[in-house]
Order: structure tokens, then C-alpha cells, then sequence
């Protein structure tokens, strides 16, 4: 079958219940998501569509268009109903099989990048300058990263709002948590990162460090010219052991916080300052008080 450049080959929600090879040219492929809006992909040579009308007799999925002269092998319903009447009986429960997992294929893909755009989307969110944004400024930058539908997008942006780091309206968003917006998407980068991290935001480890670092802070912290507050390891070995019901606190046990730079050595000197292992020339550690509250309240909320 041949068609034309400019020709539609069939439309959505098509009752044609045939499929369709591209042997050559190029088409593409429109269809309209759950919120109405329209999506698309290109099909060039070798592609193929419509499997779904012909096995189970759906609508089509497509409306199809050809960008140029095109050349089209097009295998009908009842082409196929014969062919197969000519099989063994156990190529019926063999095709059917094989399409009850491309729906679960699909599934799964549809699940998978709702996970990934994630990220994705809090990047959006954190660059933004303003706290006001439009929804469809978000959907069209977030299709740099993903062919996520609208719907489902919507159904991130309610996560953040039950966590009440942004607030939705009709067709815009207003940023009610800048900064937790920005921790959450270093946490998750970091993630990717260092992958034999925690799946956690923060380990437990990291947890109890950085609450005796608080508390610390509160009570005997120094505020630095960078605007950190410095605590004295010694101080914060003392606190982590009260916190924690004896933890000790060791090189070890800090050395994700310092990969990640929660924490810093402030500063490292020759002296020999103190008695314990492995941080005996450490005078002080210091870190962004107000950024660690923050990362500890989303961890509370959030820890997974």
C-alpha cells in the first residue's frame, strides 16, 4: 500500500483492526492523552503499529499521518483470523500470552518513568527563579526529559503538595519550599551518584550524626564568617554517644556526610586535638544549620 505525503492513514480510535508495517518513508503518529492534550512519535522504516487492533480488536491507538511518500504493508484482521486458523491451537495461547505481557510491559513502563521524571521535575522546580510558575511551562520543559503524560505529571505535583512544598491552582503553581525543594533534589542527585548509598534520604547513621549536631550547635556552636556554625569534635563526639546510647563517633561514620558535604572539617590541623580514633587532628566540624533542619524535618516526613 502506498500513501501520500500529507495523507492520514487512519485516525484514533480507528476501527480498521489491522497492522501495520513501515517498509518505507516516514509517518507520525498523534494520539491524546488522558487530559486531552496531544502526544507523538515517528515511525520510519521497520516500524510497526496497530498490534493491539489486530490481536484484540481495539480502536486504534494513532491517528497517522505521512510526512512523505510512503510504502505501507498493511495485514488485516481477517488475514490474520485465517492464518491462524491454520496454526496448532497452542499459537493462540502462545499470542496470547506474549500480549498479556506487552501490557504489562507497558505497565512497567509507564510505572518506571514515573519514577524517573521525578527527579527531573523537583530540577525544574529548584532552578526556578520564581515562585509563580505555570503549569504548562512545567509540562513543556519537563518534555526535554521524559514523554510523561500531563496526568500523570499532575500526580507528581500533588506529591509535593501533601508534603507542602508547593501549592497548585487552576493552571499555575506557587513554590511554598524553596529550599527543601533544592535538598531533595541534591539528595536524590547525590543518590544516583554515590549508588551504594542508602535508599533512604538519610541512613541512620547520618541521622543520629547530624541531630547530635543540632543539638551541639545549639548549645555550644560557633557561627563562622561563612555562616555555618562549627562545633568542636570533641563536643559533638560527647553528643552523638548521649544521642545514640554510646554510638562512637568515628572517621568512618562521618564519611558520607563529608562526600556529601553536609558536614565539613573546620579546619584540620597538625596538633593532635583530641583522643579519638581517627579524628585526633580534627579541631572543629561545621556545617549549614539551617539547611541540616531542613534536611532533617524532610527526612521525617519522607524518609523513603
Amino acid at each position: 500500500m502506498n500513501i501520500a505525503a500529507g495523507k492520514n492513514l487512519c485516525m484514533q480510535g480507528d476501527n480498521t483492526h489491522s497492522f501495520y508495517i513501515v517498509k518505507k518513508g516516514t509517518l507520525v503518529a498523534t494520539f491524546k492523552d488522558e487530559q486531552n492534550e496531544i502526544q507523538t512519535r515517528n515511525l520510519g522504516p521497520g516500524s510497526t503499529f496497530g498490534e493491539l487492533s489486530l490481536v484484540e480488536g481495539e480502536p486504534q491507538e494513532y491517528t497517522v499521518r505521512a510526512e512523505e511518500d510512503c510504502e505501507i504493508e498493511v495485514i488485516p484482521q481477517t488475514l490474520f483470523q485465517e492464518t491462524m486458523a491454520e496454526q496448532p491451537i497452542w499459537m493462540k495461547s502462545v499470542l496470547s500470552f506474549l500480549t498479556q505481557r506487552n501490557h504489562i510491559a507497558k505497565e512497567n513502563k509507564r510505572k518506571s518513568e514515573f519514577i524517573t521524571t521525578f527527579p527531573s521535575l523537583l530540577f525544574i522546580l529548584a532552578k526556578s527563579d520564581d515562585k509563580l510558575i505555570k503549569l504548562n511551562t512545567i509540562k513543556n520543559e519537563l518534555k526535554n526529559f521524559s514523554n510523561l503524560s500531563s496526568l500523570e505529571t499532575y500526580k507528581q505535583l500533588l506529591i509535593l503538595q501533601d508534603f507542602r512544598l508547593i501549592r497548585l491552582q487552576a493552571e499555575s503553581l506557587t513554590i511554598e519550599n524553596e529550599t527543601l525543594i533544592k535538598l531533595l533534589y541534591d539528595t536524590l542527585r547525590l543518590r544516583a551518584i554515590y549508588k551504594n548509598s542508602s535508599h533512604y534520604i538519610l541512613s541512620l547513621t547520618e541521622q543520629a550524626i547530624l541531630t547530635a549536631f543540632i543539638k551541639t550547635a545549639r548549645e555550644k556552636g560557633e557561627l563562622q564568617p561563612s555562616g555555618h556554625i562549627a562545633v568542636t569534635t570533641t563536643d559533638l563526639a560527647v553528643q552523638t554517644k548521649l544521642s545514640m546510647h554510646g554510638m562512637t563517633l568515628t572517621l568512618r561514620s562521618l564519611e558520607t556526610l563529608l562526600q556529601k558535604r553536609l558536614l565539613q572539617v573546620s579546619p584540620k590541623t597538625s596538633t593532635k586535638i583530641n583522643a579519638l580514633p581517627g579524628l585526633e587532628f580534627i579541631e572543629k566540624f561545621s556545617g549549614d544549620f539551617d539547611r541540616l533542619l531542613n534536611l532533617l524535618e524532610l527526612n521525617r516526613k519522607a524518609p523513603a
